[in-house]
């Protein structure tokens, strides 16, 4: 399990970097759409439309780690980490929803964004670093 643990904590901070990424597409490509002719909803939505839905599936990855930790009998760091991502997480899907009804909102959205990359980034590290150091795993 600490294996999964590791490789899901990698892929997620993967996708989350994705993720940052196409919210940059999406907002370059109205801004982009935008110059060309009158800008509609569709056009937004169709640019946000992956980011929407990768976003969700890091929720679900989120959930699926903090899984994985506590049936893993990981250490208490480990589960505890992965449950204040999976926050962080629940916590980024509403700021998105709630962002579309007042735009106020959206700088916390993406500011949540960023403490999402630092937390998976730094469980992904940590558990990397442990592995590269040849660290034991402890006894449970």
């Amino acid at each position: 399990m600490r294996v999964l643990f590791r490789w899901l904590a990698a892929l997620l901070f993967i996708a989350v970097v994705v993720q940052i990424a196409l919210a940059g597409y999406g907002a370059f490509h109205a801004v982009h759409a935008a110059d060309h002719k009158a800008i509609s909803q569709t056009t937004i939505n169709n640019a946000f439309n992956p980011h929407i839905a990768l976003g969700y599936i890091i929720v679900l990855l989120m959930l699926v780690l903090l899984v994985v930790a506590a049936l893993g009998r990981l250490e208490r760091s480990s589960i505890l980490r992965a449950s204040g991502i999976l926050v962080l997480g629940i916590v980024q899907a509403f700021l998105g929803i709630a962002s579309e009804s007042v735009p106020a909102i959206g700088p916390l959205h993406a500011l949540n964004a960023l403490a999402i990359l630092a937390a998976t980034g730094a469980l992904a590290h940590r558990t990397s670093a442990r592995t590269s150091a040849g660290e034991a795993a402890p006894a449970t």
